[in-house]
């Protein structure tokens, strides 16, 4: 009798994972973890288990061993203090899941999802052979990923990060630091001096790498995951300005700190493209968005539908 084999999502009711799991979910024996937010169509159409990571039940891996892992949780924090704490329970959660893995039979294949944020900024497009130098967030979130990156150079264990660049989608940091600043004051924001570039792709095609990573991927390489080349952060803004008919407007980095703190200013302002040295890997996947221009109509669709639904 051949043993059934999964695809786990944990994360899965998270902005990626959630978007993974609903490509996944036609044509896979799929297993979603998730915390806190519950998703009726994941009950309906996977195998959704509210198990958070911290407090994972390991169980599980008995009743569905899994042939692959896409992690896609971090413990949330509203403060950097927040965060650190969470990314320090993070680290013990993961350390504990990569022990356990490692006495399987048959350990799964880990996808772990990280980000760009990861290499800190960069003066020329940055590939995955990069060194780690975490800026903003991933201040925080690196401690968490660590036992990931100590495992995949010490062990056996096949694990492959991927790091999304800027991930749009209706929501995100598209609404709250663009869009919605925009329908506010009547203009698109850039932050800093707007020079700062920008590597993109859409949260569907987030999604699809992810997935690319997987069954096209290399064991234990990383993947940086983005779809169009490098664009300036005031081009973004003007793009945004000609389908919403809005000027643009510079806010300096002293009054991004002042309006929503030090770590988001550093994010907004960072300068981090990001190119792949996997190039035949990256020739294998089509996007879904062919352009940004493409994308950017999509997501304001997107929003445009959902802020429909609550007016």
């Amino acid at each position: 009798m051949i043993e059934q084999e999964y695809i786990w999502i944990i994360g899965a009711t998270g902005f990626v994972g959630k978007k993974l799991a609903k490509k996944l979910i036609p044509n896979s024996e799929l297993v979603c973890f998730g915390n806190k937010r519950l998703d009726l169509e994941l009950m309906e159409e996977s195998n959704l288990i509210m198990s958070p990571l911290e407090d994972f039940d390991y169980d599980w891996f008995l009743r569905f061993p899994p042939k692959v892992i896409f992690h896609c949780a971090r413990l949330a924090g509203s403060n950097p203090t927040k965060r650190l704490s969470a990314a320090r329970k993070g680290a013990v959660a993961n350390q504990k899941m990569i022990d356990f893995i490692q006495d399987l039979s048959n350990p799964p294949i880990v996808v772990y999802c990280s980000g760009t944020l990861m290499y800190g900024n960069q003066k020329e497009a940055v590939n995955e052979t990069g060194a780690l130098n975490p800026i903003a967030y991933a201040e925080q979130y690196q401690i968490a990923e660590k036992p990931w990156l100590v495992a995949q150079k010490q062990s056996a264990l096949d694990i492959r990060f991927a790091r999304p660049a800027w991930i749009l989608g209706a929501d995100s940091w598209f609404y709250h630091y663009f869009l919605k600043p925009a329908f506010e004051t009547g203009t698109v924001p850039y932050y800093g001096t707007g020079q700062q570039k920008m590597s993109i792709l859409s949260v569907e095609d987030c999604a699809g790498q992810l997935f690319h990573c997987y069954r096209n991927g290399s064991p234990k390489f990383d993947y940086n995951l983005y779809s169009f080349a490098p664009i300036t952060q005031i081009e973004f803004a003007q793009k945004i300005g000609q389908h919403l008919h809005l000027e643009t407007e510079a806010i300096s980095y002293a009054e991004t700190e002042k309006r929503f703190g030090q770590t988001e200013a550093a994010a907004l302002c960072s300068n981090i493209p990001v190119y792949s040295q996997h190039q035949d890997w990256k020739a294998q996947y089509r996007n879904q968005f062919d352009n940004l221009e493409a994308l950017l109509i999509h997501a304001l669709a997107e929003f445009k539908k959902e802020a429909s639904m609550y007016t």
